[in-house]
């Protein structure tokens, strides 16, 4: 088979399963493609733009008071990722 072949077998194969069953595959392709591909941040977009709108409540509600709670976690992470100044 084809690639397009094996991409339409699976939309074919898909039609009719239950909404669980489709959640299941659809995790599933999300977890080969971070394997094979190992592109990270496209990764994590993807997966923010596909959480539930309970999950995405949720995680906002994680994050509320971040700034509030760890004011210096931000500096702390540009300074890791600054250059050592030049040595004189």
């Amino acid at each position: 088979m084809t690639t397009t072949q094996l991409e339409q077998a699976l939309i074919e194969y898909s039609k009719g399963l239950p909404k669980e069953a489709l959640e299941e595959i659809l995790d599933f392709i999300q977890f080969i493609r971070q394997k094979k591909m190992k592109v990270p941040f496209e990764n994590l977009t993807y997966e923010l733009k596909s959480l539930s709108q309970s999950e995405s409540k949720h995680l906002e509600e994680e994050f509320k008071d971040y700034k509030d709670l760890y004011p210096n976690e931000g500096l702390g992470m540009l300074l890791i990722l600054s250059p050592a100044p030049p040595s004189a």
